[in-house]
């Protein structure tokens, strides 16, 4: 048996792949993936330069290999930090380690593996685009073929937003068989961040070089879209979690809640906001706070748009509670803060994005900001992403560069952050004026 197919094997078993046979009839059995080098030809994806016969740049597998993250995901697995977390958890080698594996690579049963599939090509097309054995001969055919024909043969269909969030969350949030957990964490994995739009922009310029051309979806829609997405993968996580122990992994928990500085008053509570205005989200002191970055951000969406999110801070403060008190409880508050959820997300989606609006919250969201409403580096951050991305539908990202690289610059190290720092360089950034 080769080593890819023991790493299968491993992960079936550990529970991170389902089980998966080939049924007697191809057609109804699951798609094979048939690697990212089914792509490459210069015909395809794979020419030098991007071309202008259509809309397609057909550089695409050049753009991925030479400059897109995703292409070293597995490589990133070789390397000393990886080894060394690997050491520490006693994994065994990071490359051939199942919990690593699930995110860092294209990890499918033998069955479904195409002659050219390859584990070492990490997170390749097909990673995001979906297995490719049925729509590969047809997705260049159109019109003869429709967009729609090739997603009923297996093509996702990343250019909506919510099927792109459930896409990206299932690594860069976690889901119910893919996780990175405290004891990575405590091991030295990175923790994870994640904005939809904001990595989304990231992808699709990869080191400058464009992935594809056409946006014809509105950067307001996909931020929410990515945080809704966020906030519902990580109830999948709370719950998972919680069915296999007592309390959930405290990777789902906001790590300032204990790594901070004993002298601090803790973050999140009402008592450390003095005179400023009650935090809906916080809990009592000691309480462990889940990570609330995302739902910080729905409330001041909420706030800005006149939406009522009174019903979700309810369940949001039921779900707090039966986390730290009572995780008995955790099925009921779950499914009551998924209904509030996407009672609140559907009367968010639903709003169109003109000047007005992008403005409107662009000044709701740096008020909260400046008020400490994100409290600590993973808060901090979901902020000031969205406010980058505000000022870009303005058309003012690029006057405020100096600004926007100075609050960056003050959420580089999360055991460095200042809040005070942080408000002090949001106060840089005026209010944003017409042109």
């Amino acid at each position: 048996m080769s080593r890819s197919s023991v790493v299968v094997s491993m992960l079936v078993l550990c529970g991170v792949l389902p089980a998966l046979g080939l049924a007697a009839d191809t057609a109804s059995s699951p798609p094979r993936f048939e690697g990212v080098a089914s792509c490459a030809s210069s015909l395809c994806h794979g020419s030098a330069r991007p071309l202008s016969a259509h809309e397609v740049l057909q550089n695409e597998y050049v753009t991925w290999s030479q400059f897109d993250p995703h292409a070293n995901a597995y490589r990133v697995l070789l390397d000393a930090r990886s080894k060394q977390i690997a050491a520490r958890m006693g994994i065994g080698p990071a490359h051939t380690a199942p919990q690593c594996l699930a995110c860092h690579a294209e990890v499918v049963p033998a069955a479904r593996r195409g002659v050219r599939h390859q584990l070492s090509d990490g997170v390749g097309c097909e990673s995001c685009h979906g297995a490719a054995e049925r729509w590969l001969p047809t997705h260049h055919q159109s019109p003869a073929v429709t967009h729609a024909e090739n997603l009923a043969r297996g093509l996702t269909a990343l250019e909506r937003p919510g099927v792109r969030a459930e896409v990206c969350t299932g690594c860069h949030v976690g889901d119910r068989n893919r996780f990175a957990s405290h004891a990575m964490m405590a091991a030295g994995h990175p923790r994870l961040v994640f904005d939809l739009e904001t990595y989304t922009e990231l992808w699709r310029t990869s080191g400058g070089r464009e992935h594809y051309r056409k946006r014809d979806t509105q950067a307001p829609t996909v931020w929410i879209a990515g945080i809704l997405g966020a906030t519902r993968r990580q109830f999948e996580l709370l719950e998972v979690h919680a069915a296999r122990s007592a309390r959930p992994d405290f990777s789902v928990y906001a790590c300032h809640t204990c790594h901070r500085d004993l002298r601090v008053a803790a973050f999140g509570t009402n008592e450390a906001r003095g005179s400023q205005a009650a935090d809906p989200l916080a809990g009592a002191p000691g309480e462990l706070r889940m990570q609330d970055g995302q739902l910080r951000l729905l409330l001041v969406l909420a706030d800005a748009l006149q939406v009522d999110s009174q019903p979700f801070i309810a369940a949001m403060r039921r779900l707090q509670s039966a986390l730290n008190s009572d995780p008995a409880q955790l099925p009921g508050t779950l499914r009551d803060a998924r209904q509030q959820l996407d009672a609140l997300g559907g009367a968010l989606t639903r709003r169109s994005w003109q000047t007005r609006e992008t403005r409107v919250v662009f000044d709701a969201l740096l008020r909260a900001a400046r008020s400490g409403s994100f409290p600590d580096p993973a808060a901090a951050e979901q902020a000031a992403m969205g406010l980058v991305m505000l000022l870009a539908e303005l058309d003012l990202d690029r006057s405020r560069r100096a600004e926007i690289d100075a609050l960056f610059a003050t959420l580089r190290d999360d055991n460095a952050f200042d809040g005070r720092r942080f408000r002090r360089v949001l106060d840089q950034l005026e209010k944003p004026t017409a042109r």
